[in-house]
């Protein structure tokens, strides 16, 4: 079993627990233990394996040994045991907002409701009002609950949260008294999806700031409103919580309103362990001393001895140890990426001109772009097969011609078959260079799986392994494979492992790229544009999620200049590297 397989299955034992009214102590053990095992950075397999479980911080003797019958047998007959009498519905129930495990338990034991529908008619009918300790305000909020649940329930795209995110925080910033205000959250942490939006500010005048939310021309309902708080829900049901709190609290705000859970309860204990109380107001010093003045975030984690945690770093604690051991890593920067593959033009499935992606990354000041369109196999992408990849040439020269301060590489994005062939493997010297993807058979059992991956790395033109989880945020989960193997094979092959910046995939994820890193792999981050506005995703998102993964300049390869890159790739200065009798390029494989 993968580690999202376990961490799911003890995420599912905390609720189960809860809904039968266990110690709240060991629920929280449950569900500490599935974050845990989220963010490992070896497969949970390899841990039970080598008996080294005891290396995941949270996991006592009886959790290790859940864990090992699980990875072990695929199964876990406690887990079976306490879904017995448990009606699946529940679980539905518990994504209402504001029904938590005990209203479920409540409205399961008093009232028979099992799942959504039940839980609607209980409420249409009024006796959920008059069930003790709801009452009809309650009843009403759980029907509003039922009938948002479909826009409000599933998590979004960080990309489609954007948009909205930075209209209502340039609202709240041009509001009477507002003195600085930030998105706060997991979108500004940098999470895939993100649930709703956190927008903070610091201001005297917390009601002005709530009547210009109240009064915005997108809102449907307002949740709740107070002097420093208000929840919105927007016409297309996003949910936006705005806070005001007064200028002096700030940078503690914002830091307790940007972190993660985790993160925010090792802050805390560590502050402790200073001398000071931290919470969302004020780090004040426990032996009575007045509150140091902190100007800003920076200056709160300053005045506590902590190098500055960057919010995208924020997702786990591991980080403060980082930052108290002075060994944050200084992330990848925006401006550092010099150029892109992975590009699709009209060709294929894209939609605009060779000559438009090519003048797109001029504006946006790249050095160098990879056109990547999709390979014969991918027929439902009206992939290229090499009569056509020949044709394309002349579009290429012609965009090299008019746009010679970038420079312009021809290549295509593989399909890797099911025997991890790649396709149009009799005709890939005419390549600058392959980005190979898995586009079919994305359930195929791990070892074959892993076999495939493997094969395809060792081909000479292979100078990228695309997308390699497969997963689409929302839609599916990634492919299943031995990733020390895979690592392996691309760090013996010198192939980059992409960061794919597509908002609905950005794949390899922040979880993967820590792993990649630390074995020495390089990263590779696009944009898989499929048009010239999308060309710079790779900077907007795929880099973001290389940031969370702790990834620097030096872990990705398109931070080296066009001649550097040019070399790494094994192009020479008019087209394709060469290669020696043995099938090997006699240059550009192996710049590390």
């Amino acid at each position: 079993m993968e580690n999202r397989e376990v961490a799911r299955a003890l995420a599912e034992i905390g609720q189960l627990l809860e809904l039968r009214g266990e110690n709240p102590f060991k629920v929280r053990a449950y569900e500490n233990a599935a974050r845990a095992l989220e963010s490992l950075q070896e497969d949970v397999a390899t841990l039970v394996a080598e008996d080294r479980l005891g290396e995941v911080k949270g996991l006592g003797k009886s959790l290790r040994e859940k864990v090992r019958v699980l990875v072990t047998t695929g199964s876990l007959p406690y887990l079976e045991e306490l879904r017995e009498g448990i009606p699946a519905g529940l679980f539905d129930v518990l994504s209402i907002p504001g029904v938590g495990p005990k209203k479920t338990k409540a409205l399961w034991e008093e009232l028979g409701v099992v799942d959504l529908p039940s839980l609607e008619a209980a409420c249409r009918d009024g006796r959920v009002a008059a069930l003790k300790g709801f009452g009809a305000k309650t009843q009403s909020k759980i029907l509003a609950g039922i009938e948002h649940l479909a826009l409000t329930a599933r998590r979004r795209l960080r990309s489609q949260c954007l948009p909205q995110a930075r209209r209502l925080l340039a609202l709240v910033r041009a509001a009477e008294g507002v003195e600085r205000a930030d998105i706060a959250g997991s979108l500004r942490r940098g999470r895939e999806t993100v649930k709703d939006v956190d927008i903070i500010a610091a201001s005297t005048r917390g009601e002005a700031v709530m009547e210009a939310v109240r009064a915005d021309e997108a809102v449907d309902e307002v949740i709740g409103s107070g002097p420093t708080k208000t929840s919105v829900r927007l016409r297309d049901g996003l949910q936006v919580d705005v806070r005001v709190v007064e200028p002096p609290s700030y940078a503690c705000g914002l830091v307790y309103f940007t972190g993660s859970k985790e993160f925010n309860v090792a802050l805390r204990g560590y502050a402790l362990e200073q001398g000071y109380s931290l919470n969302e107001y004020a780090l004040r010093p426990l032996d009575g001393s007045p509150p140091p003045e902190l100007a800003d975030e920076e200056a709160l984690f300053e005045a506590l001895g902590l190098a500055y945690v960057h919010p995208h770093l924020r997702e786990t604690p591991d980080a403060l140890a980082a930052a108290r051991a002075g060994q944050l890593p200084e992330l990848v920067e925006p401006e550092d990426l010099r150029g892109v593959l992975h590009v699709h033009t009209a060709w294929s499935d894209g939609a605009d001109s060779v000559e438009e992606m090519v003048r797109q990354a001029a504006e946006l000041g790249y050095e160098y772009v990879g056109i990547s369109d999709h390979s014969a196999a991918a027929r439902y992408a009206n992939g290229l097969g090499i009569e056509r990849f020949r044709a394309q040439r002349e579009e290429v020269e012609a965009a090299r011609a008019a746009f010679p301060g970038v420079r312009v590489f021809h290549g295509l994005e593989l399909d890797i078959l099911a025997d991890g062939a790649l396709d149009l493997a009799d005709h890939l010297d005419e390549l600058d260079f392959a980005v190979a993807s898995v586009h079919s058979h994305l359930s195929m059992e791990r070892e074959a799986m892993t076999r495939r991956l493997v094969r395809a790395l060792a081909h000479p033109k292979v100078r990228v392994l695309g997308h390699p989880e497969g997963r689409k945020l929302l839609q599916r989960e990634g492919s299943e494979f031995d990733w020390d193997a895979v690592l392996d094979a691309a760090a013996e092959h010198d192939v980059a492992v992409e960061v794919n910046g597509h908002p609905r995939r950005l794949d390899a994820s922040w979880v993967r790229v820590r792993r990649i890193c630390a074995r020495g792999v390089k990263l590779c981050v696009n944009p898989d544009a499929h048009s010239a506005g999308s060309l710079d995703d790779a900077r907007v998102y795929g880099l973001v999620e290389a940031r969370r993964g702790w990834a620097t300049r030096a872990d990705v390869v398109n931070t080296l200049d066009a001649e550097a890159f040019a070399a790494w790739l094994g192009v020479g200065p008019t087209g394709g590297g060469k290669k020696t009798a043995g099938g090997k390029k006699t240059a550009g494989r192996g710049t590390k």
